[in-house]
This record gives structure tokens, C-alpha cells and sequence, in this order.
């Protein structure tokens, strides 16, 4: 852009440093910018220029939209570093930020023992930032004065909801405070992502574990820590790291913590707080670091698989041994803990791991106090494989409880508390795995090879992405399966993960499940881009309105009818051109209808809202049948919406309305559905109320949405004064569970298995007591099949069921079969 003085001319053309173009605003002072944030709406692209720019404070609170975010970024990656004191404040929707360097921090100010964060995803007035990015962004050695290394210092605080953090560099944190924490001041579910960023060369204060609080990552807090959260902490890369005993500390429920890679490290990834969490697909380089571990296990129903670590240590740097160390370490729990306490373990299972050149392997029953007195109950450690451990390669400190069982583990080169020889559990002496440049990998004739004992669902492919074959192999690789999900290396760091300098691609989708109707439809989702790209999908009975673009955009899918008798699933790939970006969303088509005359309002329902609410118009009076009650919230855009949660995916047809002053005004609204609560799909566009009605209207779907999470939008009135609001809202479909929850699917755990799988004919059981009652159920919740079998093995005759995937239920527990 050129700013060009023309002194001569009557007319007088001058441009300071502020040029916009299609939205574009450059600016090269704080006071423009302040301006630029001021007058910014949805797709504005403001811009800050190339150089040194001093004590930035911004704070801002705007809305933009999915396909029309508002972008600050950088005019050249790498080339604009903001220094000084300086923070940034996110309120509002789809904010993007990108592409600074901050550096040579100075005058930081600490209040109260706090210093402010670099970046929050909240404004100055505590409004939070929803569906906002924050990418690209480097973060060096930003920390306080000497005198200042003991202040809580947390340089990203994640608030709100829907929220992402990506190839990102944090380099060279010293002092007190998280590198990223997600507050969860509140109880709703925040589905943060945050992933390919780097991690790196942290130094503690004093020793290391000498003081809390100098984590990487913290997803919630104690007091909130009995709720879901639904983070995911996906491919980022921890290298030279040194803090505390926890390095990502899990404080709430329903948390995925997959794909990433930690080398040359003192700490562990802690399941400190919460429940129902997985870990997978995780390397771990310990290099014989003092106080490091691997995963270390606390609280209920986690899922801990296809996880590699080698090279740990339990020795402190005073060197004694410490009780939070070992590979895998599985705690003891304290008898009617405080909620900041250690709850029990139960119900976990650690299936698939490798475990490589440590001093120990497993850890079950540890104590860091004498009052965890409760063992671990009805765990599950199965399948994994341990080379060369030092010490003990299963160290049994307290024996678990209930149900709990130890089998199919195979060791060579150390001792263990397990028996060779009782459950599958043995020792090797030799050709277990070989070392290779990555990593110990399996080798032809390893005692691994097809040693899998158990059934478990999520096992459908391998750490390095390859697919697991019916007999599946100990240990976290499957032998031959050609995965090529490596562990990270300094060397990928700027092209595969952390600060991407000259490179400032983004590519993401609005949605990664779509679910489909056995009728013909059309659906869209969103592609949010800056980047050119092309899609493609590899099924017949779908197709798309385009294969090619650039920049953001709106897709549509369409779909034949199902007429194959069977759940048909297809994939769509949105791909950067000439580069490596890319999304991947899976489409199903259900095999089964649904009549719209035996529609009910559906039940069970509750309903959160986002958005500046007025008095006590709270989400639940939407729901109370009471015409009196309404919520209330100010928005034109879609920012203020109600979200309603079915407890399980169902078939929607229609929602009802009873608009507030319903025959004064009209109001404007959109409707969405999500089957995962984070990606949503617009089911209608931007639709107006009749304004004359005293009373529900209804709004019917077509086609048909298979949804758990129904979203209500709003757009203001027309009164002009931008208000939603609505005293009842009612949901109607079919109040059958569209597909039945698999939290709990492990039959093995149970004493229950079945074979054939897939089965023609018949389905044999067998357990180690009476079965009982037998269900069987459509992949849509529909129940079809029930038999009592008063003995320990029994059969289902399946001859009559057509092709496809159906639900096996026995005492409470659930999984998948085939019928071919």
C-alpha cells in the first residue's frame, strides 16, 4: 500500500498511514488501531504494521461472524513485535488474532501478587471470547523482573467457550503461571482446542516441583473440576521443559489429550482433577531426566492406550525417589476427599502402551501422603509392552480392588510384580522390539505380534495412525499397519508445529460430523480459510457444489437416499493447495426414517445461553411452560443465543417458539444443530417471526436433523433495538436416543464377550456368570432384539437383521458388532 502526498492539487488527497481496501485497515499506531477495534464490524481485517510496537493495550469487544470473523493481524509474520508492557483483551465472537512476535517485555506491573496476562480471552469489562483464535503468535521469554519471579504471571488465560489456540511458539517462561490455563470460572463446557504450538525451555523457580503453578497447560481448576470440559490438547511439541511435577494438569471431565510429543523433560501429564478423560497417541522422550514421568492417574473412568514413553526416572534431584514418577503411575485415592484432594481411581483402563528404558513401568496404588488409603478400583491394565526397566517394570504398591484385572503385559529385561504365565502376563528374552531412529519400534517374530487379549472399541488404529487388523499386537504400534504419525522434532518446528514464521495458513472447518437422513438432503457447513484449497470426498451417493476455492466460504452437501440397507459413512477432505493444512469431516447416512405424525416434544432437555442478559431472564424460563418467564439477550448478529441439550443425539423435525411481544414486533433469529456440541450446522438461514401471534410458531426442518445440541440464534427485532427474546421454546422429534452412549462399552471388564465379529447367523456370548437379558438395538437407539440366557454362554440368532453396525447391551454395558 502506498501512502502518497499530493501538495499541489485543489483537492487535497491524504492518507495517514490508514488505508483500508475490502475491509482492510493498515495502521501503524496505537491510536489507529484503537480506532481501527472501535469501528471494526464483522470481516473487518485490520492490519498492524511491520516494526516495534510499545505497551500495546487492547481490549476489545466486537462480534464477528463464522464466515466473516474479525482478524487482527500482523502485515508480515515475524515482523511485528510488540514489546514493552503490553496485553491483549479478546471479548466478544470470532475474533481472530494473529501473527506477533512478543518480546523485551518492561514495566510489567504486578496488582495483588498478579501480573496481567498477555493474552485473555476476555475484555477489560469480563466479556468473554467465544469461537475466537488465536494463532501464529510467539511468545519469547516475556516474563517480569527478578524481583517479580514469585508473581502469578500466566501469560494465556482461555475463558468462554468454543475457543482454539494454534501453531503457536511459547519460548523461555520463567517464574509463577501456566503458559496457558482455561480458567472454567463457570460450570459449562468449553470446548477449547488447542494444538501445534511449541512448547519449550522453561526454567523453574529454585528447583524443580519447588513451587506450583509452572505448568505448560491447566484446563480447569478444583473447584469446577467435577464438570465436563470437552478440551482437546492435541500435536504440540514440549521440548527442554522444566517446571513442576505437571507439565499439562487436567483439572475437569471429558478432556482428550492426543498426538503430542514431549522431549528432554523434568514432569508428567497429570490427570490431577475430573473424570472420563483419554490420553492417546502420545510420545514421551524422558532422557533420563531427574523427577521425569509419563502419565500420572487420578480420578474415574479415564482411557490411557497407544501411548509410547521411554527414558523416565523417579529420582528427585536430591536423590531420593519420588512416589509421582514411573511411566504410568496410578494413584491412591483419600477416604471423603476434598474436591483439592485425591479422589480414587476407579474405573480406568490402560491398554496398549510401550514402555521403554525407564526405572519403572507401571506405578499402581502410589501414596504422596499416608492418608491415600483408597486403592485403585476395577482398573484395567492390559496388553502393553515394557523393555529394559531398571527398577520394576509393574510395581504393585497397593493391590487394586472390585473388578480389577492385570493381563496380556508382556516384559523383557526386568523384573515385575505380576506372575509369568497368569493372565496372559509374561517375560520375554529377547526380540521384543528393536531400536530404530525414532523410536523402539516393533519387529517380525516379536512376542507382541497378535498378543492382544480383550476387545476394546477405541482401539481402531495404532500411535503412528496405521489401522489395527482383527488380532491386534500388544504395545502401542501395530506391526506392518505403515502409520506416519511421528514424534515431533526440533527440526519441524515453523513448518508442522509452533510459530510458523512466513507462513500464516489457516484452514479449519465449522464442522467435523454430519449426519444425514435415510431421505435424500442437502446440508452445508463452513470453511474458514485464508488459504486457496480444494475438497474431495470418495463416496458416489454424495456430492458437493464446488471441489475448489480460496478464503472463507459456505459448502453444500447433497445426499441420495440410503437405499443400500445400511449405515453408508463417507469422508470429505478440504485440502490447502501446495501445502498441509487440511480438515477432514465424516458424513453418515442413517439406514432408517423417521415419520413426522409421531413426532412428540421431547424431554429431558436442558438449555444454556450465551449472550448480556437483562435481570433474571435466565435460559431455564424458555423451558418452565410459564408465558410469564422469558430470557433476554442484545444482539443484531447471532452473537446472544440459547443452546439446548437433547442428553443424547435424537431425531429433531421442528422447534416452537413463543416469541416475547410475539404480535408487537417480529424478531429474527437462525437455527442450528450439532450432534458434539462443538461444531454446529445452520439448519435454516436468517429466518423473521410472524409478529402477529400470541403463542408458538413453528419452524419444521427439512430435512430431518440428527442432533443432540439444538442452537437458537439471535438477530434483534423490529423494534430496531436488538433484543431476543423468548418465553418458551419447545423441541420436537422422536424422543428415542438416535444413538445409544458407548461411554462405558468395555465387555471385558464385565466378564462379557461375544464372537463372531462381524457375524452372518449368530452372535455367541459368553461370561463368567449368568448373562441375563440380552438387547439389541439399531445404531439409532431403537431396541429390536431381547432374550434372557439364565447360563454363562448362549446365542443370538441375527440371520433376520440386514447389514450393518448394531448395539449389543448387557447389564448396563454396551458395544459394537457387524452383522455382514
Amino acid at each position: 500500500m502506498i501512502v502518497s502526498f499530493f501538495k499541489n492539487y485543489s483537492i487535497l488527497l491524504f492518507v495517514l498511514f490508514v488505508t483500508t481496501l475490502n475491509a482492510q485497515t493498515l495502521v501503524t499506531t496505537n491510536a489507529q488501531l484503537q480506532s481501527a477495534i472501535s469501528s471494526a464490524t464483522a470481516g473487518s481485517e485490520i492490519v498492524l504494521a511491520n516494526g516495534i510496537w510499545n505497551n500495546v493495550q487492547l481490549s476489545i469487544n466486537k462480534n464477528g461472524t463464522a464466515t466473516n470473523p474479525i482478524i487482527i493481524k500482523a502485515e508480515n509474520i515475524g515482523q511485528v513485535f510488540m514489546q514493552g508492557n503490553s496485553n491483549i483483551q479478546l471479548g466478544g465472537n470470532y475474533i481472530i488474532f494473529e501473527g506477533f512476535v512478543f518480546q523485551n517485555p518492561s514495566n510489567l506491573i504486578t496488582n495483588n501478587g498478579r501480573i496481567d496476562p498477555i493474552i485473555e480471552f476476555r475484555d477489560a469489562s469480563n466479556n468473554e471470547c467465544n469461537n475466537c483464535v488465536v494463532t501464529n503468535v510467539k511468545i519469547d521469554s516475556y516474563n517480569g523482573s527478578s524481583t517479580q519471579k514469585e508473581d502469578n504471571f500466566k501469560w494465556v488465560i482461555v475463558y468462554g467457550q468454543y475457543n482454539e489456540i494454534s501453531h503457536s511458539s511459547f519460548v523461555g517462561k520463567n517464574g509463577i503461571g501456566s503458559i496457558i490455563n482455561d480458567n472454567r470460572n463457570d460450570e459449562n463446557p468449553d470446548y477449547t482446542k488447542i494444538h501445534h504450538n511449541y512448547f519449550a525451555s522453561r526454567t523453574p523457580v529454585g528447583e524443580v516441583n519447588e513451587l506450583n503453578d509452572q505448568d505448560a497447560i491447566r484446563i480447569g481448576n478444583s473447584a469446577t473440576s467435577l464438570t465436563d470440559s470437552f478440551t482437546e490438547i492435541y500435536d504440540n511439541f514440549f521440548y527442554d521443559w522444566s517446571g513442576e511435577i505437571e507439565i499439562i494438569s487436567n483439572k475437569s471431565g471429558k478432556n482428550k489429550y492426543y498426538n503430542n510429543t514431549f522431549t528432554d523433560y523434568q514432569g508428567t501429564l497429570t490427570l490431577r482433577h475430573g473424570n472420563n478423560c483419554e490420553v492417546f497417541g502420545n510420545y514421551f522422550f524422558a532422557n533420563n531426566n531427574t523427577l521425569a514421568g509419563g502419565i500420572r492417574v487420578i480420578g474415574e473412568g479415564h482411557t490411557i492406550y497407544n501411548n509410547y514413553i521411554e527414558g523416565v526416572n523417579a529420582i528427585k534431584p536430591d536423590g531420593s525417589t519420588t512416589n509421582t514418577g514411573g511411566a504410568i503411575n496410578i494413584t491412591n485415592g483419600r477416604p471423603n476427599s476434598a474436591i483439592n484432594g485425591y479422589y480414587q481411581v476407579k474405573n480406568v483402563t490402560i491398554t496398549n502402551n510401550t514402555l521403554v528404558n525407564g526405572d519403572f513401568g507401571f506405578r499402581v496404588g502410589t501414596t504422596v501422603s499416608s492418608d491415600l488409603t483408597l486403592a485403585p478400583e476395577n482398573l484395567i491394565i492390559a496388553n502393553n509392552i515394557i523393555l529394559n526397566t531398571s527398577r520394576n517394570a509393574f510395581d504393585i504398591e497397593t493391590n487394586a480392588t472390585g473388578n480389577s484385572k492385570f493381563e496380556g503385559n508382556i516384559t523383557q529385561n526386568g523384573p515385575w510384580d505380576l506372575t509369568n504365565g497368569v493372565n496372559n502376563n509374561k517375560t520375554v528374552t529377547s526380540g521384543l522390539l528393536a531400536s530404530s531412529t525414532d523410536f523402539y519400534r516393533i519387529v517380525g517374530n516379536s512376542a507382541a505380534i497378535d498378543a492382544n487379549i480383550g476387545s476394546y472399541s477405541f482401539l481402531s488404529d495404532d500411535i503412528l495412525g496405521g489401522n489395527r487388523t482383527n488380532n491386534f499386537d500388544a504395545g502401542a504400534e501395530e506391526f506392518g499397519a505403515n502409520g506416519t504419525k511421528l514424534p515431533y522434532k526440533v527440526a519441524d518446528v515453523g513448518t508442522k508445529v509452533g510459530f510458523l514464521s512466513g507462513n500464516s495458513g489457516r484452514l479449519t472447518t465449522s464442522i467435523n460430523t454430519i449426519d444425514f437422513n435415510i431421505a435424500a438432503g442437502t446440508k452445508i457447513f463452513d470453511i474458514n480459510a485464508n488459504v486457496s484449497w480444494s475438497i474431495s470426498e470418495n463416496a458416489d451417493w454424495l456430492t458437493l457444489n464446488t471441489t475448489s476455492g480460496s478464503n472463507n466460504a459456505t459448502i453444500q452437501i447433497t445426499t441420495t437416499e440410503n437405499t443400500s440397507g445400511a449405515l453408508r459413512t463417507a469422508i470429505i477432505t478440504v485440502s490447502q493447495n501446495g501445502g498441509n493444512l487440511n480438515s477432514v469431516i465424516t458424513v453418515n447416512q442413517s439406514l432408517e426414517t423417521f415419520n413426522a405424525d409421531t413426532a412428540v416434544a421431547l424431554s429431558g432437555i436442558t438449555v444454556t445461553g450465551v449472550g448480556t442478559q437483562a435481570g433474571d431472564n435466565i435460559p431455564e424460563n424458555t423451558l418452565d411452560e410459564n408465558d410469564a418467564t422469558r430470557w433476554s439477550a442484545n444482539s443484531s448478529d447471532g452473537s446472544a443465543f440459547l443452546t439446548y441439550d437433547l442428553q443424547c443425539k435424537k431425531t429433531v423435525t421442528s422447534v416452537k417458539i413463543y416469541f416475547h411481544k410475539g404480535s408487537e414486533r417480529t424478531s429474527s433469529f437462525k437455527i442450528a444443530t450439532s450432534v458434539d456440541g462443538t461444531n454446529f450446522t445452520d439448519v435454516t438461514s436468517v429466518l423473521t417471526s410472524s409478529g402477529n401471534t400470541v403463542g408458538f410458531e413453528n419452524f419444521a426442518f427439512s430435512p430431518f436433523q440428527e442432533a443432540r445440541f439444538v442452537r437458537i440464534l439471535g438477530y434483534g427485532n423490529s423494534e430496531g433495538s436488538g433484543w431476543n427474546s423468548y418465553e418458551e421454546v419447545q423441541i420436537f422429534g422422536d424422543d428415542t436416543c438416535a444413538s445409544l452412549s458407548l461411554d462405558d462399552t468395555n465387555f471385558e471388564e464385565k466378564g462379557f464377550s461375544f464372537y463372531p465379529n462381524p457375524t452372518k447367523n449368530v452372535l455367541n456370548i459368553i461370561a463368567d456368570k449368568q448373562i441375563g437379558f440380552v438387547e439389541i438395538y439399531t445404531m439409532r437407539g431403537q431396541k429390536i432384539i431381547t432374550q434372557k440366557i439364565t447360563e454363562n454362554k448362549g446365542s443370538i440368532e441375527t440371520k433376520s437383521l440386514a447389514k450393518g453396525i448394531y448395539l449389543i447391551k448387557i447389564n448396563g454395558v454396551l458395544s459394537k458388532f457387524i452383522i455382514e
